[in-house]
């Protein structure tokens, strides 16, 4: 069980030999964040989009590792407050914090205990103080009192510099009160309304103000990505996206000529050239190239090295006596034995209207997982993942029908995914039609919220497979986007809001296409065309291994 005195006591080992480092881009974050603390920049607000995989909770601990900053919060008397949208993200930040907090106020000659009970942690599934024999162990590093324990869970604000808490949560009415100055750090905020940070605070705020005082913040750092932002409501999306708290900062940022917003662009979790779909859909259009620090061919060796799969091979081939499944089974041998990190299968079925799953896809994701589980061990994760929950349940009903009730695979919708990672990633793609309808109820997910698409295939550390009708979607998104060219001059005399409206789906139609061309590059299968037409029954190619399915 994990407690607030086994994460210290993990902090503590090793802690004389930390060092964080940072790639260019996250130390170009930690500075202009650092400037908006030290009132240092043109705006004492910094904003950073961080896409996939980029590292965007490792500002934080830029931020706690700099004596710069520390100080301007002991000689100030200034609050950090570490606002994330999860349990589990607060806990993930505390986590990382503990370090260089603890050995920078140890330099002051501060104990443990005095350190420590400069440090809150507030939420609904916050681990316990102790528990058992954590207290003990913990002991054994530091000399730790079980009383400053319970105060960083239970305590209030008053002589605390660092705080984690789950938007606000438990600080909300400990903050009420006049005469504190804080800094708020908001992490993933790529779904969050630009108000909901600040409404715990608009009672301090009006009393500061009756007093006459500036304000109660001193401060503000806020990091997300809204091209991730799923299941939001339609108020928020197209035009509204301005009522999201990033771009927000960036539109207010952007008004003042300020250098205080960037877009981070190395990408720690997708392996190249797999980050090269979401880079030339969801972020091109900003000027990012999104790099990956490294190859997947070398991932993929260093993983595979140990994992005698070949030897699995035979036994796995006669799992099920099906020629789907052996074509499943040589796909994945192509990929494995060439180090391929994509596998793209193009199906011919499409989800209706009114309906949440199709067969074939969910056949070919049970048995994608469970050929990789049976060559690969449990020494690799493997996720499926779907836009609608009854498309991954099925492939999870459909697996414990063939015998895979014991085979450790996790089955999540995209929107419980944001945020998450694994080693490989079965992406099933949802409805990849468009009505020709402009009302919200024509409009199918991808054409809807086009950021679906982004974090699916955004997951993956090692192998990333695409299962769904992609040639219907890729060109769907193209005939939008041509068919926006060919009425641009009509589109100009509608109304201000039909046309509006209209763009909003032209821009997402070609965020999509742009997305699925670059995968079919990587599959080096050409569309030159309009429509991308006579795919081939299977191709394998340096980056991809493409299966079409009839």
């Amino acid at each position: 069980m994990t407690t607030l005195a086994s994460l210290i006591r993990s902090a503590l080992i090793g802690i004389d030999k930390y060092e964080l480092n940072l790639e260019s881009s996250l130390r170009n974050a930690v500075e202009i964040s650092k400037r908006a603390i030290l009132h240092e920049g043109d705006a004492p607000i910094a904003g950073i989009r961080g896409p996939p995989g980029t590292g965007k909770t490792k500002v934080m601990e830029g931020l706690m590792n700099d004596k710069d900053v520390i100080n301007e919060l002991l000689n100030g008397g200034y609050k950090f407050i570490y606002i994330a949208p999860t349990n589990e993200l607060t806990i993930s930040g505390f986590a990382r914090a503990l370090r260089p907090i603890i050995r920078i106020l140890q330099e002051s000659e501060l104990s443990i205990d005095k350190i420590l009970s400069k440090i809150r942690i507030y939420g609904s599934a916050i681990p316990r103080p102790y528990f058992g024999d954590d207290l003990k162990e913990l002991r054994k590093y530091a000399n730790v009192s079980d009383d400053v324990l319970r105060k960083m869970v239970y305590g209030g604000i008053d002589d605390a510099l660092f705080i984690f808490t789950t938007d606000y949560q438990r600080a909300s009415s400990r903050m009420r009160k006049s005469g504190y100055k804080f800094i708020p750090f908001i992490d993933e905020a790529s779904k969050m309304p630009f108000y909901l940070p600040f409404n715990p605070i608009s009672d301090a705020e009006l009393r500061a103000l009756a007093q006459g005082s500036a304000g109660i913040m001193h401060g503000l750092i806020i990091v997300g990505d809204d091209r991730q932002a799923v299941a939001v409501g339609p108020e928020y999306q197209g035009y509204g996206r301005f009522l999201l708290a990033l771009p927000k900062v960036e539109e207010i940022l952007h008004s003042l000529d300020s250098r205080q917003f960037m877009t981070l662009d190395t990408t720690f979790r997708l392996p190249e050239p797999t980050q090269q779909p979401i880079s030339d859909g969801f972020y091109s259009d900003i000027g990012i190239q999104l790099k990956a620090a490294e190859y997947a061919k070398k991932r993929l060796e260093d993983r595979l090295k140990n994992i005698n799969w070949k030897e699995r091979l035979g036994k796995c081939k006669g799992f099920v006596n099906d020629y789907l499944w052996d074509r499943v089974v040589n796909s994945v041998e192509d990929a494995l034995s060439s180090l391929i990190p994509i596998i793209m299968v193009n199906t011919k079925n499409a989800i209706g209207p009114g309906e949440y799953s199709e067969p074939m896809r969910v056949k070919l994701a049970a048995y994608y997982a469970v050929s990789l589980r049976c060559l690969l061990g449990n020494d690799v994760g493997i996720s499926v993942i779907g836009p609608y929950r009854d498309l991954v349940e099925d492939v999870r009903y459909y697996l414990r029908k063939i015998g895979g009730v014991n085979i450790n695979v996790r089955f999540l919708t995209v929107q419980s995914m944001l945020g998450g990672e694994d080693d490989i990633v079965i992406a099933l793609l949802g409805k990849e039609w468009s009505a020709n309808s402009h009302d919200d109820e024509g409009l199918t997910i991808y054409f809807r919220e086009p950021e679906n698409l982004n974090v699916q295939f955004s997951r993956h550390r090692l192998m990333l497979i695409v299962i769904g009708n992609i040639q219907k979607l890729r060109n769907t998104a193209a005939k939008i986007v041509q068919a926006e060219k060919a009425q641009e001059k009509e589109l100009r005399r509608n109304q201000e809001k039909g046309l509006r409206r209209n763009r909003v789906i032209v821009k997402n139609a070609l965020r999509i296409h742009r997305t699925l061309n670059a995968l079919f590059n990587l599959a080096e299968i050409e569309h030159k065309g309009k429509q991308l037409m006579n795919l081939p029954s299977k191709q394998v190619s340096k980056h991809a291994v493409f299966v079409r399915v009839d």
